[in-house]
């Protein structure tokens, strides 16, 4: 943690707001001079493992984003919007989304500015008490250790005043304190509490939203003089995401182009184009399937998604299975122009307990050899009208399937946002022979999304996981439910916290002079042009 008393830095003075301290408001957003790019900054970022198709790349040039690489960082201090969503209960769970974003921190401090980090963990609003609750288990403290064991550096983190139920009102000038240490180097960053703790992020618990909102933003603005969005995962416009950006000058981080460009290829995919979506609600998920069933080939649809399809399809009642979520199944999955894409996985692992046996069942049966509590049943043999318990699985049977394997083979582009059965009762084997079956087709781009999805992939297939860190044809994104949601809207650049990050038409981004050793033939600094 950061050394004793600064982390905290109190003020002997009676805290002022940001907004009361001319000092620290917002700075003017003054653009550079723009000129004509270099030969290789003329060629856009390396093409991220999977390159992007011909069409996406089209979209990428004619509404390019504002790079993180061609801002001028030196002697500026950097407010660094990040995801780092992945604490629970206090401990990070996973780091992948921490690792990811490191390689935009290196590049703003290697180019001479000072950052300050800020995410969000979890959600302390009460949507029933309508309050705010800051608890340790949702504080930052978890992942700025991480980032201090893994960079080796101090990361401050300021304490602010919590107002009971509010939360946080506003930035105040203790901050201060710690941005002085932060640009004469005797912090490596500041890390700002969790963004939902104050009252102004979403304005949920403020008796004035929009003020509450305006505030914050300002208060924000005044630590920085730019911006950098890198919280790709992160697509709701909130302050800290969106409203922030309208006051500073801002750009994309690296992790935002990267994963902006992986989303294109699934936007304009080779085809055939294989989707993959589970859930556990199918009112909060049909828009998006919907979507994704207009622009994919073929959708499989794992747990409760494919619960509710099978309860409608086949006039049976399925345990756990929200009677509105079947209607809508009836409504919207059971159309020609949607069923027709679905591919029908044959055989469900169904159980009398939603907690299972007890233990990991095996090819539909209980591990143990106790009793007949789980099973395997095909969903051919269903009767209407019958009343079934719980389906917590697809079977492993179902992707050898003739029919399913072809589909999965034949795909060029494959996208997974999907846990096929229920886990955490050890309901494993769907999701292991779906992350198997993918793999075996080495001749398609295939990317994986969401924090539950990697989290699974990375437990049950450990080999797999490693291999796709690093293989050309596996992308791995840091957040599925923003690749959804943009697939809804039609795009990367249709998110509000994207499209604010895109150069305006006709406008040219301003680039830093190239290196010196590019001139040469044997340079190997950048991409080489197509």
């Amino acid at each position: 943690s950061a050394p004793r008393g600064r982390h905290a830095c109190v003020d002997t003075r009676e805290p002022r707001s940001i907004t009361d301290d001319r000092r620290l408001q917002p700075r003017r957003h003054v653009r550079e001079p723009s000129h004509r790019p270099s030969r290789a900054q003329q060629v856009d970022a390396a093409e991220e493992k999977p390159s992007i198709s011909r069409g996406a790349s089209r979209e990428m040039t004619a509404r390019s984003l504002r790079r993180v690489q061609d801002a001028d960082l030196r002697d500026k201090v950097v407010l660094v919007r990040v995801d780092h969503n992945c604490v629970k209960d206090g401990v990070i769970h996973d780091t992948f989304r921490v690792d990811q974003s490191i390689a935009t921190l290196y590049n703003i401090v290697e180019r001479g500015g000072r950052p300050i980090l800020m995410t969000h963990v979890n959600r302390p609003f009460d949507k029933k008490r309508k309050q705010i609750s800051c608890r340790d288990e949702d504080s930052v403290t978890a992942v700025v250790r991480y980032l201090q064991h893994k960079l080796g550096v101090v990361f401050a983190v300021p304490t602010f005043r919590v107002e009971p139920g509010r939360g946080i009102l506003d930035v105040d000038t203790s901050v201060n304190w710690l941005i002085e240490d932060l640009k004469h180097r005797r912090v490596g960053g500041v890390y700002l509490p969790n963004t939902r703790w104050f009252e102004g992020e979403e304005g949920l618990a403020a008796a004035d939203a929009v003020a509450a909102r305006e505030r914050f933003a300002t208060q924000l603005a005044g630590l920085a003089d730019v911006f950098v969005n890198d919280a790709f995962g992160s697509w709701q416009p909130h302050v800290s995401t969106f409203h922030v950006a309208k006051l500073l000058p801002s750009y994309a981080g690296l992790l935002m182009q990267k994963e902006v460009a992986a989303l294109s290829a699934l936007t304009e995919p080779r085809r055939p184009f294989l989707a993959v979506i589970a859930g556990s609600k199918l009112d909060t998920k049909m828009g998006c399937v919907e979507a994704i069933a207009r622009k994919a080939d073929h959708v499989m649809l794992g747990g409760q998604l494919y619960n509710a399809y099978i309860a409608a399809k086949f006039g049976v009642t399925i345990a756990g299975v929200d009677p509105l979520d079947v209607e809508i199944a009836k409504s919207q999955l059971l159309v020609p122009e949607v069923e027709r894409k679905l591919v029908p996985l044959s055989t469900v692992i169904e159980s009398d307990a939603l907690d299972g046996c007890g233990c990991v069942p095996v090819a539909g049966k209980c591990g143990s050899g106790d009793g007949d509590r789980v099973r395997a049943r095909r969903l051919a043999d269903l009767k209407p009208g019958e009343t079934t318990g719980y389906f917590l699985d697809v079977s492993a049977e179902s992707f050898r399937d003739a029919s399913v394997a072809e589909v999965i083979a034949g795909a060029k582009t494959i996208f997974v946002n999907a846990v096929m059965g229920f886990t955490p009762a050890g309901f494993h084997e769907g999701t292991a022979a779906l992350d198997a079956a993918i793999a075996s087709n080495v001749d398609a781009r295939k990317y994986f999304g969401g924090g539950d999805t990697l989290q699974e992939f990375k437990s049950l297939s450990p080999g797999l996981y490693m291999t796709a860190l690093e293989c050309p044809s596996y992308y791995l994104f840091t957040g599925g439910g923003t690749v959804l949601k943009a697939l809804e809207l039609g795009g990367a650049t249709k998110l509000p916290c994207v499209e604010i990050l895109a150069a305006a038409d006709g406008e040219e981004p301003s680039r830093l002079e190239k290196p010196k050793c590019m001139a040469l033939e044997s340079c190997d600094c950048g991409p080489t042009p197509a």
